[in-house]
């Protein structure tokens, strides 16, 4: 029989998994809805051009693109950020701000076939739209809330904050290119090849500390200390002052024992404008919740707005987390009383998960639990 495949980058989730998927999207839900965030749905299908706004630096090579009988060119959606600040722009234009939104939806990125990833996964997050840096604390504690929720052996949020980066290439007057590709370096933790870049800049030694120092600033609260003796402005200074508070209020929380800081994240530079996090578990090599503030894309779409949030992927934790398997029970029948076997199952599933029924050569009726 000819094998019947899928496209590259796709996959089937099959029944144990999708029992996972379900009961992981009810435990972040749970933590949302407790937040006050409250769902939408956007179309799988948007304009090329939404992305072209949302993005001055868009990789379109990452996006799945379509011609509709139009000619207009459609992709499916990348993430769910771009599509909520569009609605937030449009649909939600007469409303008073702040938007607290939640959704759980299918994006669509292409992956390179090496890269281990799916094209396809299910993106769990919240948008909290229209409230400023202060509000920090609040997102970070929905997310680490929401690590709690998945019942996983151990895990991390790292925070970073793009801004102190940005900070100090303003300073010393590096253009956006040169920004682009110094972040790659330090993102990377390429130290041989960044500090040959830096050397070929001809900065001033502070600035050159500076950008030496960001890929190994990363650990507990302690590195915030050795943050401050390389910022070489007031500036940068008052950013790290600021994760400094951020962190004594997670502390005051009882929120602070999964923290840790890593000054080095800096992708992205023209969508983050503040706070960058990640989260961690123990058994997946790459983070399985992202987020941060992006004050200006909103803006793109003629909403000018502050917001900050972050997303679960439900896919990269199926493999780490335990599924809780309904109670079954079997109603046994011979076949001259099947109609009456029905109805007793009928009668326990207004009380009982999971009833199955099942014909057996006995003489009566016989409830198994």
């Amino acid at each position: 029989m000819k094998q019947i495949q899928i496209p590259l980058g796709m996959k089937d989730t099959l029944l144990e998994d999708c029992l996972k998927k379900e009961q992981l999207k009810q435990r972040i839900e749970k933590v949302f809805t407790s937040y006050g965030y409250t769902e939408i749905i956007t179309p799988t299908i948007e304009f090329y051009q939404t992305y072209q706004q949302a993005f001055s630096q868009l990789d379109e090579q990452q996006l799945f693109k379509f011609i509709d009988q139009d000619g207009q060119i459609l992709t499916l959606r990348m993430d769910m950020t771009v599509p909520i600040a569009r609605v937030c722009a449009s649909k939600l234009s007469n409303s008073q701000p702040p938007y607290r939104i939640r959704y759980c939806s299918d994006v669509f990125k292409v992956r390179q076939a090496f890269a281990g990833k799916s094209s396809q996964v299910t993106d769990c997050g919240v948008e909290l739209i229209g409230l400023d840096s202060s509000m920090d604390l609040e997102v970070l504690s929905c997310a680490i809330d929401t690590m709690e929720s998945l019942q996983v052996k151990g895990y991390q949020l790292e925070i970073g904050n793009s801004d102190y980066f940005k900070a100090a290439c303003q300073h010393v007057g590096l253009n956006s290119d040169v920004q682009v590709q110094l972040a790659q370096l330090i993102d990377n933790k390429s130290m041989v090849e960044l500090k040959e870049y830096l050397l070929d800049l001809q900065l001033n030694q502070e600035a050159f500390d500076f950008f030496m120092a960001l890929p190994l600033l990363n650990g507990n609260q302690e590195i915030l200390d050795q943050a401050l003796q390389v910022s070489f402005t007031q500036e940068l200074k008052d950013e790290i002052l600021s994760l400094k508070e951020l962190y004594q209020q997670l502390d005051t929380l009882g929120l602070s024992s999964h923290i840790l800081f890593d000054l080095g994240k800096v992708p992205h530079l023209d969508y983050y404008t503040g706070i960058i996090f990640e989260g961690f578990v123990d058994g997946v090599g790459h983070s399985v919740l992202s987020g941060g503030r992006y004050d200006t894309l909103l803006a793109s779409f003629g909403k000018d707005l502050p917001a900050c949030g972050f997303s679960v992927k439900l896919d990269y934790l199926l493999d780490v987390v335990q599924v809780n398997h309904p109670k079954k029970i079997q109603v046994a029948y011979p076949q001259e009383k099947e109609l009456e076997a029905f109805k007793i199952a009928r009668q326990l599933r207004e009380t009982e998960n999971v009833v199955l029924v099942k014909d057996n050569e006995k003489k009566e009726i016989e409830v198994i639990r």
